[in-house]
């Protein structure tokens, strides 16, 4: 368990350590100010051992990863030719191979994938330090946490679509639609990634929540009939037999309102006339993810299509609570405090509760390191 706190305490110390340009050099500040605070070391230290924590554990950590080191040994000493018979996605297929010409050692591929799916994810959420500690929070709390130490494919696709992203923001549709196929190469369901462009730059405002709201609830009441229809039609264009799916009510309603709170506190907090590109963008996101959401509780599956999304949600809140209107002030504090807390007390307990039992989802908990 002591990597786990580790990662969730170390990081606090680093709130009042701001590194920022000051006459044109790097400059490395302690103190309380302002500008220190909005330039803080927290998140750059939260994905640094994350990071590490990644590279250095177990091969018995994650459900997946024993079935994933069979296929390294496999995909690694395989010819060139033989890649295109397998079965698995493209690009990672292609990944084994290459590392495995330089090494046929599975702990440095892991090592190689965690810091592939960090960095891209790591930059985008420490270019905004402002919110810092709530972001990391909500990061564990997260499916997408979880996902990193198990579905290696799945992990790398998403955050291949994180970088599809950055070119969303920038306007360059060219390199975006290059990075949603790339992300598509890693893991099949990634064609959501698609999704971004439009989505971010569509310009939807608090007055079309007359139409946004009953949306979320005819999702929510016929999710079940929209999903097979859904995963029917995805079979068919795809050719995929992993979309075509019987609902097997998993339960997962609990994510579905937290969701649904996010969405609208997002809606009500912040000022429109104040809020950047980028925070209406996230804010279509945060919206989607929370009707895709909708989905979860009956299949797996929606909740894999929808961890795209899922994955920018901690960085569309900190950027929401960024705006909160003069009037909401007080509101937003209050808000930003729960949230923190109770993440912090859902996560600590969950980890204390899974190390205890061994009982984990996706078996990341209790964790090891790779020498023991």
């Amino acid at each position: 368990m002591v990597p786990y706190l580790i990662l969730v305490f170390v990081p606090f110390i680093f709130y009042y350590v701001g590194i920022y340009k000051k006459k044109g050099r790097l400059s490395l500040n302690i103190g309380n100010s302002q500008e220190i605070v909005t330039k803080n070391c927290v998140l750059p230290v939260f994905f640094i051992i994350l990071t590490l924590i990644l590279m250095l554990r177990h091969d018995t950590i994650g459900r997946d990863i024993l079935k994933y080191e069979y296929y390294f040994d496999k995909l690694s000493r395989a010819g060139f030719e033989e890649l295109f018979s397998s079965d698995w996605d493209v690009l990672y297929v292609a990944l084994n191979w290459v590392v495995g010409r330089f090494t046929d050692n599975f702990q440095v591929f892991l090592a190689i994938v965690a810091a592939i799916t960090v960095l891209p994810i790591a930059v985008v959420y420490s270019q905004d330090k402002e919110y810092s500690v709530l972001k990391a929070m909500l990061f564990l709390n997260m499916p997408t946490f979880i996902m990193m130490f198990s579905g290696l494919r799945q992990s790398l696709a998403i955050t291949m679509g994180v970088v599809a992203y950055t070119f969303v923001r920038k306007k360059k549709l060219g390199w975006f639609i290059l990075f949603a196929f790339i992300a598509w190469g890693f893991h099949h369901t990634a064609f959501m990634v698609f999704l971004l462009y439009p989505l971010y730059h569509y310009p939807l405002k608090r007055k079309h929540l007359i139409f946004v709201v009953p949306t979320f609830l005819v999702m929510f009441v016929f999710n079940r009939q929209i999903f097979t229809t859904a995963t029917a039609f995805l079979s068919r264009v795809f050719g995929e037999e992993d979309y075509l799916v019987e609902v097997d009510n998993n339960g997962a309603y609990t994510m579905v309102m937290l969701f649904f709170m996010f969405a609208v506190l997002s809606y009500f907090l912040p000022d429109e006339d104040e809020m950047d590109e980028e925070a209406l963008g996230l804010r279509n996101i945060l919206l989607l993810s929370a009707i895709l959401q909708c989905f979860a509780p009956i299949h797996m599956l929606a909740m894999r299509m929808n961890y795209y999304f899922i994955v920018l949600v901690p960085v569309a809140i900190g950027k929401f609570l960024k705006y909160t209107r003069e009037n909401f002030k007080d509101v937003a504090w209050a808000a930003k405090t729960v949230m923190l807390l109770f993440f912090m007390t859902y996560y600590l307990f969950n980890t204390y509760r899974s190390c205890r039992t061994g009982i984990s989802t996706l078996d990341i908990y209790p964790y090891r390191f790779f020498w023991n």
